[in-house]
């Protein structure tokens, strides 16, 4: 929670010193009768925001962030499995999440190689050559990995993750710039979907970072209603509805298509046949 107000305050003490920065633009851009008292003024704002964001930025940086040690901890076996198993980014993913649930019961290896050989199926299926995942996405991998490994059960094993953006989050930042971030901040701005041999599971991360803690939907996968229409820029909205009443709608970058698409012949009701990307059981 601390480190959440430093960002706050960084954020407003940068807004304060660019409303300051501003006037005094204009200030010299439109000189008129006044011009010395808005000068005055103009630097006041920028001083008063340069004193609020700096030492919250600074404050903020040494922060430690909720659940680095597990991200570490995904970060390691996700390059173990990649020189030990190979795969595309679904597959390394399944197996280092398998890798990170068997922790405790101490058979990690064992449970990320029987992951990787189911996943090998569906790499076959698919007939291309699986490209190594970009560093990127690997680091978002790891926050989608932090934030899901505590919800699942025992021998539950992950099939697909990916992120998006909450739609009413994006909304805000659009309509209302800098104020509707901020706004937006405490609501669920990323949304993680994971698909298990079992369950859909989709929590919500703010703005301000950390581990995503806002469960947005968690229910079984014969339970969940998906919706991944093709538009006009291809396929973008994902939608999740279960009868429990939770729902998720994200806009889903081109970064996590693929992985969506997969979600999607997972919980269609044709999921026994093959699609492009290929099922996974």
């Amino acid at each position: 929670m601390g480190r959440v107000l430093l960002i706050i305050g960084a954020v407003v003490g940068g807004l304060v010193f660019a409303f300051g920065t501003l006037g005094l633009v204009l200030a010299f851009a439109q000189p008129d009768a006044q011009q010395s008292n808005e000068v005055v003024g103009s630097i006041f704002f920028m001083v008063v925001g340069a004193i609020v964001a700096a030492p919250c930025i600074y404050f903020a940086r040494r922060a430690p962030v909720p659940g680095a040690e597990l991200r570490q901890s995904y970060l390691a076996w996700f390059g173990w499995c990649q020189q030990a198993l190979g795969g595309d980014a679904i597959s390394l993913h399944a197996a280092t999440m398998a890798a990170l649930a068997s922790a405790p019961a101490g058979n990690p290896t064992a449970a990320a190689s029987a992951e990787a050989a189911r996943q090998a199926s569906r790499i076959a299926a698919s007939g291309a050559m699986p490209a190594p995942p970009r560093a990127a996405k690997v680091r978002l991998l790891a926050e989608i990995g932090a934030s899901s490994v505590a919800l699942l059960e025992p021998s539950e094993r992950v099939l697909v993750s990916f992120a998006g953006t909450n739609r009413p989050a994006l909304y805000w930042g659009l309509a209302f710039g800098a104020i509707g971030t901020i706004i937006a901040s405490s609501q669920m701005t990323r949304v993680m979907v994971t698909v298990t041999d079992r369950r859909v599971i989709a929590v919500g991360q703010s703005l301000l970072g950390g581990l995503a803690n806002k469960v947005a939907l968690i229910e079984p996968r014969s339970t969940v209603s998906v919706k991944f229409p093709k538009g006009i820029f291809g396929r973008t909205k994902f939608s999740l509805k279960g009868q429990g009443g939770g729902s998720v709608e994200i806009i889903v970058p081109r970064l996590w298509r693929r992985e969506a698409e997969t979600a999607l012949e997972l919980l269609a009701p044709s999921t026994g046949q093959l699609g492009s990307a290929g099922i996974i059981r």
